[in-house]
C-alpha cells in the first residue's frame, strides 16, 4: 500500500489554491496514510470532505507571495466584516490594527519566505473598526519548480480569551481606585528604562510622591473621602506630568513617577514642584474643601543607581528625609541622606533592644512657683543610659522614633514608670501636685489612648489629677487637629491635668486658647531668652499670661535661667517657672532630695 497527503482544498467561489488534487507520494510516512488505489472521484469527495471539515472550524485565507488576498473562506468574512469581494485583490493590511510593531511582522515575513511554518497570535481590525483575535498558522505552498507560489493562513478566533487575559492583565498592572498603573507595571517599566538608558545613554528620574498625613484624613473622614482624596490626587498628577512621563500608584499614599529625559537635578526639582503646585487647590469632599500636601523624594539614573531596587531605595531615603524636615516639599537624594537614613535605622535597632533591657530612665524636672519658689509639680523627661554612647536625652533620639509604634511605646514606658513612681512618693509623703508626661502625635492617632491612661492610672491607685499630659503644637497641626482635641477634652473630662507646651512656636491660633480644654499654658524658652532683652517677646509673654489667666489657665515659664528673669516673670503674675535655674532632670533619687532641701 501506498501513502498519500492531499496537497490543497478548494474553496468555494474561489479559484482554490495551485497545483491539482491529485494524490501525491509520500515516501517518509509523515501523513497520513490513504487507502491505495483511490479513483479520482473518491479523491476529489475526499477533498471536499476535509475542505467542508476546515471551513467550518477555521478561518481561512490565502495569499500570493506580495500578500495579496486570493481566497477567503466564509468565517474570514463573518469575522472580519468584508465580503468576500472586498477582500478579494486587497493586500492583507487591510486587516492591520497597529498593535503590533515592525519587528513582529519582519520575524514573521522572515520565517514564512525561508519556507518556515509560522505560527502566533494576531490581533486584526474588522471592518467595522473593532479589534479580533486570531491564533494563526502560515503554511507556505510551493509549485511545482519548488518556488514558493501561495501563503495559507488558518486562523482560530481566540478575541474572548484574549480579552479575558487583558482584563487579568489590567487587574494585576492597574490600580482600580485611580486607574493608575500599580507597583507591578511601575517596576517593569523602570526595568525598561534602565534597558534604554544603557543602550542609549538616556537618563531619568524617578519621584516618590507621598501624601502629608493622609492617615489623619481616613481616621477622620473615613475611608470613602480618603478614596476620593486619592481619586483627585491621581488625577491631577496624571494631568499635571510631561507628554510621555509615567505615573504609578504604588501603595496607599504613595505615588510614583518616571521623568524622562531628566538627567538634571535643576530640571528634576522644576517637575517635582510642578506637581506639588498641582496637588495643592482644596479638594472638596464630605461638604468641606481639604488641602492637600505632599512630599517627593527623587533619584537619578545613573547617578544614584544602576537598577530598579536601587534607584527605589534612593528616592525612598530622599522622601524620609523631606519628611523629618518640614515636609510639603521636594529633594533630590544624596549620600548624606543614606547615612542619615542608616543612623536613624540604627537608633532605632538600639532603641528596640533598650525596651526590653532596661537602659531606658525617666527623669524629672522640677516646677517651682513664681511667688513662694516652692516646688508644685514636675515633668517626666526620658531617657536613654545608652552603652555606648552614655546618658542620651530625647532630643537626640526622638526624630528617629517618628515610626508610631516606637514613639508610642516609649511614651507608655515613661506613663508606667511615672505612675508607679507617684505611688511611692505618694506612699512617701513626698510633696508635689503632678507629674507632667509629653504626649506625641502618635498617641493621639490611637483612638485608646485616653483609655490607657485612665487604666494606667486606675491601676497604679492613684489620682487622675495627680497625671498631667502636656501637648505641643505639632499635634495640633494639620487634619489630624480635630482628633487630638477630642482626646484632650476627653482626658480634662476624665479629671486628668492637661497642659499646652512650647506655646508660640509653630502655628497655633489664640483660638486654641479658647477651644483647647488645658489647665496650665507653658511659655516656650525662646520666649523667656530674651524677654530681659526684647521689648516685643516681652510684650508677648504678657498677653499671653493675661490672656490665659481671662480664660481661667495656670502660666509656666519654660527654661529660665536667670534670676533676672525669674523676677521679671513674677512682677508678671505668672504662675510657676521652670528650667536650669531652679533645677536640671533629676533622677528619683536626686529628685527627692532637692525637694526636701527646699522644704527645708
Amino acid at each position: 500500500m501506498r501513502e498519500y497527503s492531499i496537497s490543497h482544498f478548494d474553496f468555494p467561489g474561489s479559484d482554490g489554491l495551485p497545483g491539482e488534487a491529485a494524490p501525491k507520494n509520500v515516501s517518509d510516512g509523515a501523513a497520513s496514510p490513504l487507502r491505495d488505489p483511490d479513483t479520482p472521484s473518491q479523491v476529489g469527495m475526499r477533498s471536499r470532505f476535509y475542505q467542508h471539515a476546515l471551513d467550518e472550524a477555521a478561518v481561512v485565507a490565502v495569499t500570493d507571495r506580495k500578500g495579496t488576498i486570493v481566497s477567503v473562506n466564509r468565517k474570514f468574512c463573518d469575522l472580519s466584516g468584508y465580503s468576500r469581494e472586498e477582500l478579494i485583490g486587497q493586500n492583507h493590511r487591510v486587516l492591520k490594527s497597529g498593535r503590533h510593531d515592525r519587528a513582529f511582522f519582519h520575524q514573521l515575513y522572515h520565517t514564512i519566505s525561508q519556507g518556515g511554518i509560522w505560527h502566533g497570535e494576531i490581533c486584526n481590525r474588522a471592518k467595522n473598526g473593532g479589534l479580533y483575535w486570531v491564533d494563526t498558522t502560515i503554511v507556505p505552498y510551493r509549485g511545482a519548480d519548488g518556488e514558493i507560489e501561495r501563503y495559507i493562513a488558518i486562523r482560530f478566533d481566540i478575541t474572548r480569551q484574549k480579552m479575558a487575559e487583558d482584563r487579568l492583565w489590567h487587574l494585576a498592572n492597574f490600580d482600580p481606585l485611580t486607574g493608575l498603573p500599580n507597583r507591578l507595571w511601575f517596576m517593569n517599566e523602570i526595568k525598561d528604562c534602565i534597558h534604554q538608558g544603557l543602550e542609549r545613554i538616556a537618563p531619568f528620574a524617578i519621584a516618590m510622591l507621598d501624601l502629608d498625613n493622609f492617615k489623619d484624613i481616613n481616621d477622620s473622614l473615613g475611608h470613602a473621602a480618603g478614596d476620593s482624596v486619592l481619586r483627585a490626587v491621581g488625577d491631577r498628577c496624571r494631568a499635571a506630568i510631561r507628554n510621555g512621563d509615567c505615573i504609578a500608584r504604588i501603595g496607599g499614599d504613595e505615588f510614583a513617577i518616571i521623568m524622562h529625559d531628566c538627567g538634571d537635578p535643576k530640571m528634576a526639582m522644576e517637575r517635582a514642584d510642578t506637581l506639588l503646585r498641582a496637588i495643592t487647590p482644596p479638594v472638596h469632599v464630605k461638604g468641606s474643601d481639604r488641602t492637600i500636601c505632599a512630599s517627593i523624594g527623587i533619584a537619578i539614573f545613573p547617578r544614584d543607581g544602576w537598577d530598579q531596587n536601587e534607584l527605589l531605595k534612593c528616592a525612598d531615603i530622599a522622601l524620609y528625609s523631606v519628611k523629618s524636615n518640614g515636609r510639603a516639599r521636594s529633594a533630590l537624594f544624596d549620600s548624606e541622606m543614606r547615612q542619615a537614613v542608616l543612623q536613624r535605622a540604627r537608633i532605632r535597632a538600639d532603641f528596640e533592644t533598650a525596651l526590653h533591657t532596661g537602659q531606658l530612665r525617666v527623669f524629672y524636672q522640677p516646677i517651682i512657683e513664681s511667688e513662694g519658689r516652692s516646688p508644685i509639680a514636675m515633668e517626666a523627661l526620658l531617657r536613654w543610659q545608652h552603652p555606648r554612647d552614655g546618658l542620651i536625652s530625647a532630643a537626640a533620639f526622638a526624630d528617629a522614633l517618628i515610626e508610631e509604634s516606637l514613639a508610642a511605646r516609649a511614651d507608655m514606658f515613661v506613663l508606667r514608670t511615672v505612675i508607679r513612681q507617684i505611688r511611692a512618693w505618694r506612699d512617701a509623703a513626698v510633696p508635689f501636685r503632678s507629674i507632667s508626661i509629653n504626649a506625641t502625635i502618635a498617641d493621639f492617632r490611637s483612638s485608646d489612648y485616653v483609655d490607657l491612661i485612665i487604666e494606667a492610672v486606675e491601676s497604679g491607685m492613684i489620682d487622675r489629677r495627680d497625671i498631667c499630659v502636656e501637648i505641643n503644637e505639632d499635634t495640633l497641626l494639620g487634619s489630624q487637629q480635630n482628633e487630638a482635641i477630642l482626646q484632650i477634652s476627653r482626658l480634662h473630662d476624665a479629671g486628668v491635668g492637661t497642659a499646652f507646651d512650647d506655646f508660640g512656636t509653630g502655628f497655633a491660633s489664640l483660638r486654641h486658647l479658647r477651644d483647647i480644654p488645658v489647665d496650665t499654658v507653658k511659655i516656650d524658652k525662646s520666649f523667656i531668652d530674651s524677654v530681659e532683652t526684647k521689648p516685643s517677646d516681652c510684650a508677648i509673654v504678657t498677653s499671653v499670661i493675661e490672656l490665659a489667666h481671662r480664660l481661667g489657665k495656670k502660666v509656666t515659664a519654660e527654661g529660665v535661667e536667670t534670676l533676672a528673669q525669674a523676677d521679671i516673670l513674677q512682677r508678671l503674675h505668672c504662675d510657676s517657672i521652670q528650667g536650669y535655674l531652679v533645677a536640671p532632670a533629676m533622677d528619683n533619687t536626686m529628685i527627692e532630695r532637692f525637694i526636701g532641701d527646699i522644704e527645708v
